[in-house]
């Protein structure tokens, strides 16, 4: 047996466990969790009515025009409805196949770069992270795009150690394919950013002899051949598609306040640091392993783990600068981080000194600040914690797991102090996925003040051909996913705008009618039902709607009509002689 054989063994079986242990922490309780809003029903009602309608090129979300997002997304998905039926498992299968999938990536990437320890570590790294597998369980379109910007950039890499010949162009084809599907995925950042973080680091290391190496008409073929097509079928079929998917969706909403999703500069550096626990304390350490710009020559000796700085600084700072600002938007920075945080615990392990000592004690930060959570989700077992919904109810297993988790923490933090890396590392892992199988037994609770579900199962038994169903100043995009149907939206357009500015004026005013114009379609002899959210009563009250029937309420949502039934509780007016149906009365 060879010393590489011998040692490969191990290293085999580590990584099976690490993956066996991200696969548990994506599999857990996938289906139980209704559709949280907004994005998992608008991800699985597009898809949905693709395969209802069978157009596959026009993307429609509520029975109106839609086209914010490219649809490689919503062809997978589809996929899934054909093969698992409609269900919360189709809407997320994918994206835990892709999470998964990005772990083994970075895995690979890391191991080329540092060895069988970088690899190994990026990959319980990026395996147990919470933002990462959050982004995984969760229907929407951050994974997708960042596995494809992953795999682009990765193959950029590789292609520039393989020094040209068949398997340097193998790569380079590869890079144009995934920066093709990210393109298909979620837009223009699917070319921008490899293209950006590329040219950077050529820039930065003076390696302009790469750039003869990318095989541009072929690569540009397959880019084209691959994310050409749907825009331009899209565009002969809807002619103003092309001003409101480059223009207002690219542009505009980078640039300006357009989608109302303003964040203070320093928002995705505080997401890091919460959603990367407790890995984020070897933040520093990792981009430490970055050598400073003193000299080009310096540059050009670490051009490779400058890459993945480059790779993740970039994304970084190119959302930091946007106008529009969501927490998942920073998924594609994950897998260089991991592999940044790889590489540098691996450095420690190897030549102990300054690295070591700030990866060691780095982590031992990221382990307090886990521990706080898990005494923080102890507290909400105890039934102190009321923004979880569970005040002055006892949940014994969040007890015990956040005790669990304050447990490894301090076993982690005295392995750092003892300089046990290894036995730092191996318990950093647990306590994030015994986090994370938390927060994902949790998310069943959590979603019932997310998810229309509960609405669904209650109007049900109830609906008839020919009813109208409204959703009541909010958008609830999982209810035309669990009711089969389109909704009608009062007083809040929102992101059916476009569609909706498509449909007929009468078509429009039926569909989505301000609370003024509804008002004399709720007073009509026809049935309606109307799905109602947090603080429902004064905005009824504000809209003079004073007449509706109860027929189902939960903690945060309820449905009512506008005439009553036999076991219902109506209301005529706000009466105090009228008692409602307790919070938690009906639960789905």
């Amino acid at each position: 047996m060879t010393r590489d054989t011998a040692t490969r063994g191990p290293e085999v079986l580590v990584l099976v466990v690490i993956m066996a242990m991200a696969a548990i922490q994506l599999g857990w309780l996938l289906g139980a969790i209704p559709l949280l809003e907004p994005d998992e029903g608008r991800y699985l009602d597009l898809p949905r009515q693709m395969v209802k309608s069978g157009d596959w090129v026009t993307p429609r979300l509520n029975g109106v025009l839609y086209f914010e997002k490219p649809p490689l997304h919503y062809w997978l998905t589809a996929v899934a409805i054909r093969v698992v039926g409609l269900n919360e498992t189709a809407a997320r299968i994918w994206n835990v196949v892709l999470g998964f999938s990005g772990v083994l990536v970075v895995w690979g990437l890391a191991r080329r770069q540092g060895g069988a320890p970088a690899g190994l570590t990026a990959a319980a790294v990026l395996g147990s992270m919470p933002l990462w597998i959050g982004l995984a369980r969760l229907a929407s379109l951050d994974m997708a795009v960042s596995l494809f910007i992953t795999l682009s950039l990765g193959c950029v890499w590789l292609a520039s150690r393989a020094a040209g010949g068949r398997r340097g162009r193998l790569f380079w084809w590869g890079a144009f394919a995934s920066a093709a599907c990210a393109v298909l995925t979620k837009g223009l950042i699917g070319a921008v950013i490899p293209a950006a973080v590329a040219g950077l680091w050529i820039l930065a290391t003076r390696r302009w002899s790469l750039l003869r190496d990318v095989p541009w008409l072929s690569g540009g073929a397959i880019f084209l051949a691959l994310a050409a097509p749907w825009h331009v079928l899209a565009s002969l079929r809807n002619p103003d598609f092309a001003w409101f998917y480059f223009v207002h969706e690219h542009l505009l909403r980078y640039a300006t306040p357009v989608a109302d999703r303003q964040e203070p500069w320093w928002f995705f550096g505080g997401v890091i640091v919460l959603g990367c626990s407790p890995w984020s304390g070897l933040l520093p350490a990792a981009l430490g392993m970055a050598p400073g710009a003193r000299t080009w020559r310096t540059l050009r000796e670490h051009s490779d783990t400058l890459f993945f700085a480059i790779w993740f600084i970039f994304i970084l700072v190119f959302f930091s600068a946007s106008q529009s600002k969501l927490i998942p938007y920073v998924g594609p920075a994950l897998p260089p981080l991991a592999v940044l945080m790889g590489l540098a615990v691996a450095r420690g392990i190897a030549h102990p000194g300054t690295t070591s000592s700030l990866a060691r004690w780095g982590l031992a930060v990221g382990l307090l600040l886990v521990g706080s959570l898990g005494a923080i989700l102890a507290a909400a077992g105890l039934g102190h914690v009321d923004q979880l919904g569970l005040s002055g109810t006892s949940t014994p297993w969040l007890v015990a797991a956040g005790a669990v988790i304050v447990a490894l923490a301090i076993f982690a933090m005295m392995a750092v102090a003892r300089s046990r890396t290894r036995a730092a590392l191996v318990g950093a892992t647990l306590v994030a996925c015994v986090l994370n199988l938390s927060l994902a037994s949790l998310a069943p609770r959590l979603a019932e003040e997310r998810s229309s579900r509960g609405t669904a199962e209650a109007l049900r038994p109830h609906l008839a051909d020919g009813d109208m169903v409204y959703s009541y100043r909010d958008y609830q995009e999982s209810l035309p996913v669990y009711l089969e149907q389109p909704v009608g939206v009062v007083g809040a357009v929102g992101e059916l705008g476009f569609g909706a500015s498509h449909l007929s004026p009468s078509e429009r005013m039926r569909r989505f009618p301000s609370a003024e114009e509804f008002r004399s379609t709720w007073d009509s002899p026809a049935r309606i039902w109307l799905a109602v959210g947090r603080n429902w009563r004064k905005k009824l009250a504000a809209d003079r709607l004073e007449h509706y029937v109860v027929i189902w309420e939960g903690r945060t949502r309820a449905l009512l009509s506008n005439h009553p039934l036999r076991s219902a509780v109506s209301k005529t007016r706000p009466a105090d002689s009228v008692s409602a149906p307790p919070p938690d009365g009906v639960r789905p």
